[in-house]
C-alpha cells in the first residue's frame, strides 16, 4: 500500500530543508506518494490544529504524527515500508 507523507515546514524553520531532504530522497526510492506544506497556509495549519503539532519539521504518516525533528533516515525509511508507524521524536 502506497504510504502518504505530508511533511509540515515553515520559512523560519533552520533545519526543515535538510528533512525536506530526507523525505525527497525516500519518496524518489520508494512508492510514498510526499506532500510538503507550509503551516502558514491553510492546508498546512489544518492539520498542526487537528493533529495538535507544536514544532516543525513535522512528518505525517497515513494521517498519524511519526517524525518530529529531522528523521534518520533509515528509520524515516522503515516507517514508510512499514504498515504500523508510531509517533517518534528525531
Amino acid at each position: 500500500m502506497r504510504k502518504k507523507v505530508q511533511l509540515l515546514v515553515s520559512q523560519w524553520c533552520p533545519t526543515c530543508p535538510q528533512a525536506e531532504q530526507v523525505w525527497q530522497r525516500i519518496a524518489e526510492e520508494t512508492d510514498a506518494e510526499l506532500e510538503i506544506l507550509d503551516v502558514a497556509q491553510r492546508p498546512g495549519r489544518d492539520i498542526i490544529a487537528r493533529l495538535m503539532i507544536r514544532s516543525v519539521p513535522a512528518t505525517v504518516i497515513d494521517d498519524r504524527l511519526t517524525f518530529v525533528g529531522v528523521p534518520d533516515p533509515k528509520e524515516a525509511l522503515a516507517a514508510v515500508q512499514t504498515a504500523d508507524t508510531q509517533p517518534q521524536t528525531a
